[in-house]
């Protein structure tokens, strides 16, 4: 039969790692955005070299598709398929982790219900069970 693990962890301690932890992912959500930008002018970057090897014909052209409505300028759109050959085109630029704000906020506000709880406490120590919940955060 297993023995459970009894801890205490200072609370002093706690307090500081979980604040740092809070302070890493408010760093994370503020260069969500960075990174979102940063990729969109990758991809389009990607785009342009693709049209740009299209017009040096290194691809070859198939299965064209018209669109078939018109928009208010009355330009008509077509749909290509572009078949390069291997080695040609470089891989695509990969998305990034985004921390999106959902995801911050829920993680904020509970963190911050943590230590408010922890700071009402007069325990010098904290135990097993409530190290449980809090881990998730750490």
């Amino acid at each position: 039969m297993a023995k459970s693990l009894n801890l205490k962890i200072k609370k002093a301690k706690l307090i500081t790692n979980l604040e740092a932890a809070l302070a890493e992912r408010k760093k994370r959500f503020e260069q969500s955005d960075k990174l979102v930008k940063a990729h969109e002018k990758a991809v389009e970057a990607h785009t342009a070299l693709l049209l740009k090897l299209i017009k040096q014909g290194k691809a070859v052209l198939s299965d064209v598709n018209k669109n078939h409505w018109r928009n208010s300028k009355g330009v008509v759109e077509f749909n290509l398929t572009a078949t390069f050959p291997k080695g040609v085109v470089p891989s695509e630029p990969e998305a990034p982790e985004v921390y999106n704000e959902h995801t911050w906020r829920s993680d904020k506000e509970s963190i911050e219900n943590i230590l408010r709880m922890l700071a009402l406490s007069d325990d010098e120590y904290i135990n097993t069970s409530t190290l449980k919940g809090v881990s998730e955060y750490l």
